[in-house]
């Protein structure tokens, strides 16, 4: 098997993923995958600056302002001014926003349970190694 085939097989696993991820994110919490993004570290970690949402959504500042003022108007978060520097933006999700993306991480746990059953325990074990393996290849940006 060349690299070819190992980019095909890659890019066709991505594609479906994010299929899967885009659908389920339109049907289960009304959001967009980019809106997704910029609110899984919300999940974890409330009032976080629009920054550092922004940096971990891969977007600009100013898009992720306005993917947040689009979320504000359909009260999935809110955004309040840092008490410690008003120049600062913090955001939280809102009940219905955490409700929305815990309603929508729990329906791509259970599709990936039902697509991980059909492996065998030893084909599992061996997956999540490359996968793992496979993911440290790729985040690699070193030129050697």
């Amino acid at each position: 098997m060349g690299a070819e085939e190992i980019s095909q097989a890659a890019d066709a696993l991505f594609f479906a993923m994010r299929r899967a991820r885009t659908t389920g994110a339109e049907h289960y919490g009304g959001l967009s995958l980019p809106q997704v993004a910029l609110l899984e570290p919300l999940a974890t970690e409330p009032d976080l600056p629009v920054g550092r949402l922004a940096s971990s959504a891969d977007v600009s500042v100013p898009t992720a302002t306005r993917m947040l003022q689009q979320l504000e108007s359909k009260g999935v978060v809110v955004r309040r001014r840092s008490s410690e520097d008003e120049r600062r933006v913090l955001v939280s999700l809102t009940d219905d926003g955490a409700q929305r993306l815990a309603l929508l991480r729990g329906h791509l746990r259970e599709r990936q349970a039902r697509a991980y059953e059909a492996f065998t325990p030893a084909e599992r074990a061996l997956l999540v190694t490359l996968l793992h393996r496979l993911t440290d290849l790729v985040a690699d940006t070193g030129t050697g």
